[in-house]
């Protein structure tokens, strides 16, 4: 913009700057209380593992708190802002256009987390709202400018991406080397032979199967019966099975929650019996099972499925 702008626009430009900075500030912030639930989401529809997933969610999410500091600041705009604002909005536009041709436009796109609930097709109209703004602020902004301008934008940057990973830090940077090999028996049959429990609906101790145990009221089995539903979605070929402990009453809110309806299950309760056939481990455990030998233990967090499918070629 130039100093033969007119005040009006002038004013009219920052109004714009601060609406948009708003909404790529509030975007960022709102959806770190459920950055997990983000990066799931990123997991599940692109091609990305679950570590890359969990570090791009903060990278995006700390991208957007940036641009959103420029734009209310009048920061780069031209060089900056307003090219990579509109490159990102094109590329979410694009990609819910993509869910919403595969899965259709209901739910929650998650854009606001849980703040706010807002479907695809919602998220793209406010997209090209945004859009056409930016491209306005792009013919009548005015931008800061002093010595030290790129340094102050490099602080920035990092600030804003260090943000969500130090409020939210990724669950991978927990992860240890891989479970050494157990080789030891697992009294499955225990399944089979309660009187108390129905028996599974598939035979679990000849071949290689991945079990998890989990409790219906486990926050964390949760999350593990959600990563769980993600990975036999993308490969139907997992060999999963989960075996849950609990009051019936728990079932329903359980799976309403972890939506994990494509993996098969079944209930065992009694609680001496389900921490023998356990092996006393903390809940949720993930056993890798061939037949009824007992060769790797795995929490939701270190379970891979790249590894599992590397395992079943095994001889």
């Amino acid at each position: 913009m130039t100093k033969q702008t007119s005040l009006p626009l002038k004013i009219v430009a920052s109004l714009l700057c601060i609406l948009i900075g708003a909404v790529f500030i509030f975007s960022g912030w709102s959806k770190i209380p459920t950055l997990e639930q983000f990066g799931w989401t990123i997991v599940e529809t692109t091609p990305l593992n679950w570590t890359l997933a969990e570090w791009s969610a903060r990278l995006l999410i700390g991208l957007e708190l940036f641009l959103g500091v420029l734009f209310i600041f009048h920061i780069r705009l031209r060089t900056i802002a307003i090219p990579i604002s509109i490159g990102l909005l094109l590329i979410f536009t694009l990609y819910l256009l993509m869910v919403i041709k595969t899965y259709g436009s209901s739910g929650n796109c998650g854009c606001f987390g849980e703040l706010i609930q807002m479907t695809p097709l919602e998220s793209v109209i406010k997209n090209l709202i945004m859009l056409v703004i930016i491209v306005i602020i792009y013919f009548i902004q005015h931008e800061l400018k002093f010595k030290y301008l790129g340094l102050l934008s490099i602080v920035l940057l990092l600030l804003c991406i260090a943000f969500p990973i130090w409020r939210n830090p990724p669950e991978s940077i927990y992860i240890s080397e891989m479970e050494p090999d157990i080789n030891e028996p697992l009294p499955l049959s225990m399944l089979y032979e309660s009187a108390n429990n129905p028996p599974p609906g598939i035979e679990l101790r000849k071949g290689k199967h991945v079990i998890a145990f989990m409790s219906l009221t486990c926050e964390f089995c949760r999350k593990a019966a959600k990563r769980m539903r993600i990975m036999k979605q993308k490969h139907p070929e997992l060999p999963f099975f989960i075996i849950l402990n609990g009051d019936s009453s728990q079932i329903k809110p359980f799976f309403d929650d972890t939506k994990v309806d494509n993996i098969d299950y079944s209930i065992f309760n009694g609680a001496e019996q389900f921490k023998k056939l356990n092996r006393g481990t903390a809940l949720p455990t993930i056993k890798w099972m061939q037949d009824t030998t007992l060769i790797r233990e795995s929490n939701y967090i270190t379970l891979d499925e790249d590894d599992i499918l590397k395992w079943m070629k095994e001889k």
